[in-house]
């Protein structure tokens, strides 16, 4: 009963009600462009009739498969009129709070300039802290784009969830009262934003932002947890600020990488018993860049026409490495300026960031990494994710009929390509 599709519904409802309004805004973009008044009109009538209908519907008990192609209809109609009522402003402006962010920013950053002076090193650890890339090198960034690592210096949720777990070991310490459920909830969601805006709001970690407090808020409000509930709420909240960030590459290519993440982690990493803690530790790297890789893919050949050659690899050792590096400098921070230690760890984080940056420029320099040029088309596209999909569902449900019709759009695709090269 749990694995049937009935259950893994009524387990989703978010990610069903998201696919759904994204499909109307989907299907907006065909639409001719109107005024404003007569794209709210459309937009309210839209939302008048759809809401009236759906009233009328769920009142009648009999015939719940009619009542849900219904509420299916009505979610694409409420995606439409989201589109046509936000085409030239959002619904929602918030305010940027500049003196308290800019003081905490220009704290970090003096900190920095006095503990880890190497120019380089310095360049780098500001790059990977806060965004800031003016000073980084751009022969070295060049080498990070070629291996496919230039997420490593872009802020995003690799940043933030070190940060939330952290900032979760040390609450979890505060009593188990209500006032302390209360307190913790807000510790984390005030450091989370804090960062967020000190990291200049970039899209990226403002998408991660959102994805661990509505994990939070869920989590105080005893929500059972779902992933993909998780995800699709982020993306729902994305839309009521600015529907065009749907287009956003970035943006496509950070939920393919959580969903590929949760949906085949956890089944290649219990695909071989390991005991060895280390190599466990390893086998653990490689599966989550693994499975980031295989939903973030065909994303990066439709927009870019190439993938670096040695992204598994790179990602596979560069990424845990680089982690060591945002832990370096986050102790940096908390220790006191005034103390002789906090000048000794920072020329050890500066050493480290120099090895670090020389090993990249010698991986690039002597494998001479290049791109891999690839074609994809719309088709391809949609292909490649029903044979994705149609794998996860014969890994995780261990059914022959997934894995024939697996074959059989493998199958399809081959002959495709037989013929687009005829």
């Amino acid at each position: 009963m749990q694995n049937s599709y009935t259950y893994w519904r009524a387990s989703h409802p978010l990610f069903f009600i998201t696919i759904h309004l994204m499909a109307g805004i989907a299907m907006a973009q065909w639409l001719p462009l109107y005024s404003n008044l007569v794209a709210s009109l459309i937009a309210i009538s839209i939302l008048f009739i759809s809401i009236s209908l759906l009233l009328f519907l769920t009142s009648i008990r009999k015939i719940n498969e009619i009542i849900s192609l219904i509420l299916f209809i009505t979610l694409i109609c409420w995606g439409v009129a989201i589109k046509l009522a936000s085409q030239q402003q959002t619904f929602y402006n918030i305010h940027y709070p500049t003196q308290i962010i800019n003081g905490c920013r220009n704290w970090m950053i003096e900190k920095i300039n006095k503990t880890i002076t190497t120019k380089e090193s310095n360049g780098f650890a500001l790059a990977i802290l806060i965004g800031v890339k003016m000073d980084m090198d751009r022969t070295l960034i060049s080498a990070y784009t070629q291996l496919g690592i230039i997420h490593i210096i872009a802020i995003s949720g690799m940043h933030l969830e070190i940060l939330f777990k952290n900032l979760a070991r040390i609450t979890n310490y505060l009593p188990r009262k209500r006032i302390f459920i209360i307190l913790e909830l807000l510790i984390l969601l005030i450091g989370v934003w804090m960062y967020t805006l000190i990291a200049f709001s970039s899209p990226s970690i403002v998408r991660a932002s959102l994805f661990f407090s509505i994990y939070a808020i869920g989590k105080f409000m005893g929500a059972k947890s779902f992933i993909l509930n998780t995800i699709a709420a982020g993306i729902f909240i994305l839309l009521l600020f600015n529907v065009k960030g749907l287009n956003n590459i970035g943006l496509q290519l950070s939920y393919a990488a959580v969903i590929g993440i949760h949906l085949f982690y956890k089944l290649l990493y219990n695909s071989i018993e390991i005991n060895n803690p280390i190599i466990q530790f390893l086998w653990s790297n490689c599966c989550i860049s693994l499975s980031a890789q295989l939903t973030t893919f065909p994303i990066l050949l439709l927009h870019f026409h190439q993938i670096a050659g040695w992204v598994l690899v790179s990602n596979f050792i560069m990424v845990p490495l680089s982690n060591l590096i945002l832990y370096g400098l986050g102790i940096l921070l908390i220790l006191p300026i005034q103390f002789k230690i906090t000048s000794v760890w920072g020329k050890i984080v500066d050493h480290y960031i120099l090895f670090f940056n020389h090993f990249v420029n010698n991986w690039f320099t002597h494998t001479k990494a290049q791109s891999i040029q690839i074609s994809i088309n719309g088709i391809q596209i949609v292909l490649y994710y029903f044979i994705l999909l149609f794998v996860y569902l014969w890994l995780y449900l261990r059914k022959t009929g997934w894995l024939l019709a697996t074959l059989c759009l493998i199958s399809i695709y081959i002959i495709l390509k037989l013929f687009s090269l005829a």
